[in-house]
């Protein structure tokens, strides 16, 4: 046994000092003093690290998502007592019941998205967890916690895999009450605090119809308001009491702005908006219905407090630049609250108790515990060859002179979403490799308004990657990039970003790094899930439909798929088995056509994952095979064999 002891503590001593030292010009000069490599787990399996946290309505208790040993978990505390418990589960995301004495755990199954909600006790020792929407092949949500009790309010598609019905369930005895059907085409509930239906809005052809029930009818509905398909409008809350409310909403405008929602005529009266950005988030209060906090993104956060006592308190949080301040939870007396600082180097969770202005330290993620030795990232502007205005994100490794530094570009999903300043964790470990990372708002990307999205139209694989390329070229001009070290690097929309610039414009990219992304975009219409159905004209809208022969022929010309043969560098395709949105065949292909037309493809599947891992151990080989494969392209760093990769083959 001491023998078998003694082998095995050599190996592991090999094999953790198997690192890979950089090997670009810039990052090996006599003055290069990179900082210190941190370990791939500490990013992807840090046991300490905990977020999410959440006071219970009556101000007593707190829960948060963490880990319990090795296993993902959501622990629940009394508040100045010692008689924490963990839940076991992969949580996506939990609630309160307004009772405080329940919890609503959001979870799935292996990353299929098909979501099913637990229910647990917090008085007491019992961790069990009852599964209360047990159906299979079907996806639930929680949409509201109805005041006053253990009831909440969800939607399903048990019935119709297309289309979400309404329900209220008890989290106590399990009740599921049907609310109401969905016809085929309700877009939106709308239910207030108390669990009544109060709105839904219909999708008709090119239209949103709100509608209200009809009092003289029992289950009749009225319309009161329309509006396009193609503008957003987003109500936030629906007051107890009438019938105005709040709404993020662009219509007659290019930005989103905060507005007051009639829900009897549809009016709109413009509270606050923005000239340059979108509004975000907007914080609502659960007791005066007044709005409290407003979010925007014009390049740093900027974060406008409307309460002037809230004001006071989160002065305590200030930073410079500012941290983007999130109240994730409040009691029932909005006088205990949680708040969440979200930097470019983490996320920090505090807890004001009382009327007190002093926060206290709850938990922080992984970036957040070792920000000392991580990078800032800066948000920048530049001009596309046609003159479009873009926004992104530089962030540059620490202890190198800023020039021509191998480079990422890194791509964000969706397409519309958006790079922000706080994500934080993939470009983090890419800087801490040695590589500057860049992060380009695209034509498509949202936060800008109506007219910067919609200039993507029919523009996949156009006009939305040149703009990518015109910020490589923003970074070679400005003297930060090697122009001949450029890997391309993204999830979802990133990841076929990636094998456009991989197979379109080769001469930019030394290589490509593509997670779950698409390569057949006929295809990838044609195979998601059902409950996509309601939200297919929007895609049809700016991608195509594939069943019309002269949109599919299109579709295939901008399909990285048929131009595999173009390729010339290495490209690292990386997929979850279980993907319910972009199906692992998308990769499947994509890997065959390279290997058929003789190219360099490294090809890695993750099993108990799907759009995006949530296992920590397909996360570290993520990062793993991510660092060595940049190391051999672009000449960064890599740690090497990580010890925790025996715990991850272990599970």
């Amino acid at each position: 046994m001491r023998l078998m002891f003694v082998g095995l503590a050599a190996l592991l001593a090999g094999l953790t000092g198997c690192s890979i030292a950089p090997t670009h010009p810039s990052l090996t000069t006599a003055t290069a003093n990179l900082a210190p490599l941190i370990p791939v787990r500490d990013f992807v399996a840090d046991r300490q690290a905990s977020g999410g946290h959440q006071v219970s309505p009556d101000g007593k208790k707190l829960a948060w998502m963490g880990a319990n040993g090795i296993r993902p978990a959501v622990w629940v505390k009394t508040l100045g007592a010692d008689d924490a418990k963990a839940f076991d589960i992969r949580a996506r995301g939990f609630r309160w019941s307004a009772d405080s004495k329940r919890l609503a755990l959001l979870a799935d199954s292996g990353g299929d998205e098909d979501t099913h909600i637990h229910a647990g006790a917090v008085d007491g020792p019992s961790t069990a967890l009852v599964d209360l929407t047990p159906f299979e092949r079907t996806a639930s949500h929680i949409l509201r916690v109805v005041r006053g009790g253990s009831d909440i309010v969800i939607t399903t598609n048990r019935r119709d895999k297309k289309v979400f019905d309404l329900y209220r369930l008890d989290l106590g005895s399990g009740r599921l009450e049907l609310l109401a059907t969905n016809p085929g085409s309700v877009g939106w509930w709308g239910v207030d605090r108390l669990g009544r239906l109060r709105a839904r809005v219909l999708l008709d052809g090119d239209s949103s119809l709100l509608q209200l029930p009809e009092a003289a009818d029992p289950g009749g509905w009225r319309t009161t308001a329309r509006w396009s398909r193609f503008d957003q409008v987003q109500p936030l809350d629906l007051p107890l009491d009438g019938d105005v409310g709040w709404a993020l909403s662009n219509r007659g405008r290019d930005k989103l702005a905060l507005v007051r929602f009639d829900l009897r005529n549809g009016a709109e009266t413009v509270l606050h908006a923005d000239p340059a950005v979108d509004l975000g988030h907007v914080l609502i209060s659960q007791k005066s219905h007044a709005p409290l906090m407003i979010h925007s993104m014009p390049g740093y956060p900027r974060v406008e407090v409307l309460d002037p006592a809230l004001r006071t308190r989160l002065q305590a949080l200030a930073t410079d630049p500012p941290a983007d301040l999130y109240v994730t939870s409040a009691d029932d007396d909005e006088r205990t609250l949680t708040v969440a600082a979200v930097t470019d180097k983490g996320v920090r969770t505090f807890l004001f108790s009382g009327d007190s202005t002093e926060p206290r330290l709850l938990g922080q993620n992984s970036l957040a515990r070792q920000a000392a030795g991580l990078s800032s990232t800066r948000p920048i502007e530049f001009s596309s060859r046609d003159g479009l205005v873009l926004h992104g994100y530089l962030t540059l490794p620490e202890g190198v002179k800023p020039a021509a530094l191998p480079l990422v570009l890194l791509v964000h999903g969706g397409p519309w979403a958006r790079d922000r300043w706080g994500d934080g964790n993939t470009k983090q470990f890419l800087a801490n490799r040695g590589y500057a990372v860049l992060q380009v708002n695209y034509r498509g990307s949202t936060g800008y308004g109506r007219a910067f999205t919609d200039k993507a139209i029919g523009e996949f694989a156009g006009k939305m990657h040149d703009d990518l390329v015109d910020g490589v070229e923003w970074a070679v001009k400005a003297g930060v990039a090697d122009q001949a070290k450029v890997a391309i690097h993204g999830a979802s929309y990133g990841g076929y970003a990636a094998l456009v610039g991989a197979t379109s414009t080769p001469e930019v990219f030394a290589c490509a790094v593509d997670i779950v992304g698409p390569s057949h975009l006929a295809r990838l219409l044609e195979t998601v899930p059902a409950y996509w159905e309601l939200g297919l004209p929007w895609w049809r809208r700016f991608v195509g439909d594939p069943a019309r022969p002269e949109d599919r022929k299109a579709m295939d010309a901008r399909s990285p798929l048929f131009k595999a043969e173009r390729a010339t560098n290495p490209i690292l395709i990386m997929h979850g088995v279980n993907d319910p949105r972009v199906k692992l065949e998308q990769s499947e292909l994509m890997v065959a056509a390279l290997r058929k037309a003789g190219k360099q493809v490294d090809f890695v599947t993750f099993k108990g994952d799907g759009h995006g891992n949530q296992k920590w151990s397909n996360n570290l080989t993520l990062l793993r095979k991510t660092e060595d494969f940049l190391a051999a392209c672009l000449g960064g760093r890599s740690s090497g064999f990580d010890y925790y990769q025996l715990g991850a083959w272990a599970f």
